[in-house]
């Protein structure tokens, strides 16, 4: 029994699941499936952002029209690595689709395809305008993009498009947080535990860009307050080492953990993902509370970004998170230099 049986197939459950939706969905509601796998395709990115540019110009209050020109610009940034990201699963993992497994059972709306069909890049795109919404808008408006999401999921599966497994391949939340490249690697920090991970641990993946294979370390979360989460926001490579945030979910006298750390390239051995991974060891650099407490506010939640520039300067951002439980505060400064 191989692990795609139980991880994807879920033991023959997966292909069960896609014929009841597909076959039960009555003819009526085809143009319904139509217009969601329309409205969830990557190519409405450019309608989004002139959508969420109108809605920053036309707002009546000055920090709500900033938060939202901020959500365009962090909008098209996550588009362009989602997009990448979900190419790259797709031609590496090349499953097939629906019409190349079932062949004629499969009732089709649209063309028919029989490759890529891990990950959705439908479900991918849905769930990143829903984060790019969510901060923005109040609970009417998040079922709506719930509503939205389920929708659009909905329909590849109708359409005879995906399998359910390729549509909730996304729907798992905590996933990659940060990418920097080491040589002919690039190396992602996985916010949290995947389901195969010991608690206390979370994954830095590489993918060797000239063999186009994966592979993976596991790095120590510190111990999380009661209540509260540990993950990582950030991996930026700079000399011998790589620099990643780690922090918690708290604000204000709540918060505990918001700090850099480093880890030595050295020991970015990867191993083949589903084995025996290698833990790597991490030294702390810098407490960011210090610095988050002197603005004379209370400590923000998200400490989402660092760069390193050309003279080895550190810079530091938070993320703003609209102005939903958040003060909508971004904050942006300099740790000096990193050695």
């Amino acid at each position: 029994m191989s692990l795609k049986f139980i991880l994807y197939d879920w033991c023959g459950l997966n292909v069960a699941l896609f014929q009841a939706i597909n076959a039960g969905t009555p003819a009526a509601l085809e143009p319904i499936a139509w217009f969601f796998s329309l409205v969830g395709n990557y190519w409405t990115a450019p309608l989004v952002m002139l959508s969420l540019w109108w809605w920053s110009k036309s707002a009546a209050d000055p920090a709500r029209a900033n938060a939202v020109r901020l959500r365009v610009t962090g909008f098209g940034m996550a588009f362009l690595l989602a997009l990448l990201a979900a190419t790259v699963l797709k031609l590496w993992l090349d499953f097939p689709r629906p019409p190349a497994v079932l062949g004629e059972l499969v009732r089709l709306i649209g063309q028919a395809e029989r490759h890529y069909s891990l990950p959705s890049g439908h479900a991918t795109y849905s769930a990143l305008v829903v984060g790019a919404l969510w901060p923005q808008v109040g609970r009417r408006g998040r079922i709506g993009l719930v509503i939205y999401a389920g929708l659009v999921g909905w329909s590849r599966i109708a359409s005879g498009m995906h399998f359910p497994a390729d549509v909730l391949a996304h729907e798992i939340r905590y996933g990659a947080e940060g990418v920097t490249k080491v040589g002919d690697t690039l190396w992602v920090a996985i916010q949290r535990e995947w389901k195969d991970d010991p608690k206390g641990q979370v994954k830095l993946l590489g993918y060797n860009l000239k063999d186009k294979t994966w592979s993976a370390v596991r790095y120590p979360l510190e111990a999380a307050a009661e209540g509260a989460w540990n993950g990582l926001s950030e991996i930026t490579a700079h000399g011998d080492y790589v620099y990643v945030v780690e922090r918690d979910n708290q604000i204000g006298l709540k918060a505990a953990l918001k700090k850099l750390y480093r880890v030595p390239v050295s020991a970015l051995v990867g191993a083949e993902i589903g084995g025996e991974l290698p833990v790597v060891t991490k030294e702390e650099v810098r407490d960011f509370i210090p610095d988050l407490a002197s603005n004379n506010g209370y400590v923000v939640d998200k400490v989402e970004s660092f760069a390193i520039d050309a003279a080895g300067t550190g810079y530091v951002i938070t993320d703003n998170d609209g102005v939903a439980d958040s003060s909508g505060e971004t904050f942006f400064w300099s740790v000096g230099t990193i050695q």
